[in-house]
């Protein structure tokens, strides 16, 4: 019997989902999912990527994230706990991939190395924010190198 979550609000898929069973959920590695209701080892929710589109999904491919709900019910409001710096990292991270693979299909050598060396920083850096290891004077370098790598890719 499906029941509503309480705690399980939001998570980021671990392993994709080609949704092949009935009412299934296509989801792709990386992306966020809002989690509206629990039944015996499955969720149902929706990607953020695609709010209008419902369906099932199983609960051990999606990683919970913490997350602050406001206004229970229907209309209820998820916020990630969550330093907006790694949002920024994580969001860029899957925009800045399908600009690599349009690069190696391209030929553009010099550039797709580039940014793969940059994305691949950010990864790092991503994690050691993640570990929760830093002292304060290290975070904020750490930070300050994301804002110099995100800066770069801007241009």
């Amino acid at each position: 019997m499906w029941t509503p979550t309480e705690d399980e609000k939001i998570g980021v898929v671990v392993c994709s989902f080609r949704g092949s069973v009935s009412l299934g959920l296509t989801l792709e590695l990386g992306e966020t999912v809002h989690i509206l209701e629990k039944c015996e080892g499955w969720y149902r929710g929706f990607s953020t990527k695609k709010p209008s589109i419902k369906g099932i999904f199983p609960a051990g491919y999606v990683h919970l994230k913490k997350a602050v709900v406001t206004n229970r019910g229907q209309y209820e409001t998820v916020v990630p706990l969550e330093d907006p710096i790694i949002t920024e990292v994580t969001s860029t991270l899957q925009e800045w991939s399908v600009l690599w693979k349009q690069l190696y299909v391209k030929h553009k050598v010099d550039l797709f190395y580039k940014l793969r060396h940059v994305m691949n920083e950010l990864i790092d850096l991503r994690r050691q924010l993640l570990s929760g290891h830093l002292t304060q004077d290290q975070v904020r370098e750490v930070k300050r190198h994301i804002t110099v790598r995100l800066d770069w890719g801007n241009e």
